[in-house]
């Protein structure tokens, strides 16, 4: 896409006047934002004042100290607040690009998978210091979208981002329910959803794909779950359901050591449960240098799952 530089104009506001207010109003103190910016009283003042003057606005009510916003010092944060994430985005990235490091975002549910997909990259790419940082998927994306990692990967729902680009990863990857070998579920030869009604379930913790994916299915058949316990990493889930507590919904590919070993059985359910895979980036914020290398492994990783399980 070309440019038109001659067309192009510079904003008549200042972005610092504007940072300079996003702060003002977000701690709603003068003195509390100069010393956030290091900058003097009179200064931070000023900067509002440039503001105003130049548009004939008044953004600001001050009384005995006291900030407030006025109807348009309201309408004008949002844009303030964009201007600010988008130059803290700008700082990371270029602090990444001194200090080489790649942020990852993971869903807990995908986090085995990612982990040891980190594992991998650094074998490549030594000097690339991956920092994952784990937690429920919209956590996670809410995270992406306020430029806290350069990249995540999540279970595929609608997040409700408008910043966020979705790439998909896998289309679908197998979940299935675990219990304990002595549960009495694993008497029936076969089972639907309603056998859940009154069974004790393990759960993860809220804004968890997996458990929404799990929610919205029992709430179409009219199901109550019985929910005893919320976990918020797979390995304290598989603890519990090997203890009898309860019965978990998990991705096929994080027990299989497990069922092999036969601590864990997969109980016959009718019903096919399966979660996408995407990987979330910002639609706003320049691509980390490496992290086109980095999908490229996530995506070869699923890859080789679904080509394993195809007979």
């Amino acid at each position: 896409m070309m440019l038109d530089v001659e067309g192009a104009k510079p904003p008549r506001v200042s972005p610092e006047h504007l940072i300079t207010f996003y702060f003002v109003a977000r701690g709603q103190s003068f003195s509390e934002a100069s010393d956030q910016l290091c900058l003097s009283q009179p200064t931070v003042f000023l900067h509002i004042r440039a503001i105003e003057k130049t548009f004939g606005v008044k953004l600001l009510h001050i009384k005995k100290k006291r900030v407030t916003l006025t109807e348009a010092g309201e309408a004008l944060l949002p844009y303030a607040k964009e201007l600010y994430h988008q130059a803290k985005g700008a700082e990371q990235y270029l602090e990444n690009l001194k200090e080489k490091v790649l942020r990852v975002g993971v869903a807990l549910t995908l986090s085995p998978a990612i982990t040891t997909v980190a594992g991998k990259f650094q074998e490549f790419y030594p000097s690339i210091n991956v920092k994952i940082e784990e937690g429920p998927s919209y956590r996670i994306a809410e995270e992406t979208s306020n430029l806290q990692h350069d990249l995540a990967v999540v279970a595929r729902l609608n997040y409700g981002g408008r910043k966020l680009e979705a790439i998909e990863v896998s289309p679908g990857e197998k979940m299935v329910f675990i219990a304990s070998p002595t549960d009495p579920l694993f008497r029936e030869n076969e089972l639907e959803l309603t056998h859940l009604n009154g069974h004790p379930l393990i759960l993860p913790p809220p804004k968890s794909a997996t458990r929404e994916t799990l929610l919205r299915k029992l709430a179409e058949q009219e199901i109550e779950p019985t929910i005893i316990a919320e976990v918020d990493n797979p390995a304290g889930v598989k603890r519990l359901v090997e203890m009898g507590k309860g019965i978990a919904l998990v991705l096929e590919t994080n027990v299989e050591e497990e069922i092999a070993s036969g601590r864990l059985g997969v109980l016959p359910f009718k019903e096919d449960v399966r979660i996408g895979v995407d990987i979330l980036v910002h639609k706003d914020n320049p691509l980390h240098p490496m992290a086109d290398r980095f999908i490229s492994l996530v995506k070869d990783t699923y890859q080789s799952h679904s080509l394993a399980r195809t007979p």
